[in-house]
């Protein structure tokens, strides 16, 4: 793993929890989610948080097969969805309102390779950079 980063929600601008500074990931299990399709498998239970849900299934208000396609449901109002922190700081909407939420465990962000197939060497290098670049703060005594 390169680095974690922390689980935001995005809300729309007019939401009842827009104006907090945090939001507890317990007052969004009764929400509904603007979720990716569910053919997206993994990727779609991750971001709904469906192994901290303690059993309680999702509420999905809409689905959302692209970025551009979420972030309209959402202003829309059709739903709340939590987001990687990156994508929460660059969110520019302001019908669209991300805040950090407490309460649900926080994401990793790797990069892999397939063991035992040829892998161009531009791939290779992208990898090698960055595993170089996570470990460059630890060699700095940083």
């Amino acid at each position: 793993m390169l680095l974690t980063e922390e689980r935001w929600v995005a809300l729309p601008a007019g939401h009842r929890l827009a104006r907090r500074a945090e939001v507890d990931f317990a007052e969004l299990l009764d929400e509904p989610f603007v979720a990716a399709p569910p053919e997206a498998g993994w990727w779609r239970d991750y971001w709904l948080a469906a192994d901290e849900r303690d059993g309680r299934p999702a509420k999905i208000g809409a689905v959302a097969p692209t970025a551009d396609a979420w972030l309209t449901a959402i202003a829309g109002g059709h739903g709340v969805s939590l987001t990687p922190e990156a994508t929460a700081r660059s969110c520019r909407r302001p019908d669209v309102t991300c805040r950090p939420v407490r309460g649900v465990s926080p994401g990793g962000i790797g990069v892999a390779r397939a063991r035992g197939t040829e892998v161009p060497q531009v791939v290779r290098d992208f990898v090698e950079a960055c595993v170089t670049a996570r470990d460059e703060p630890e060699r700095a005594g940083a």
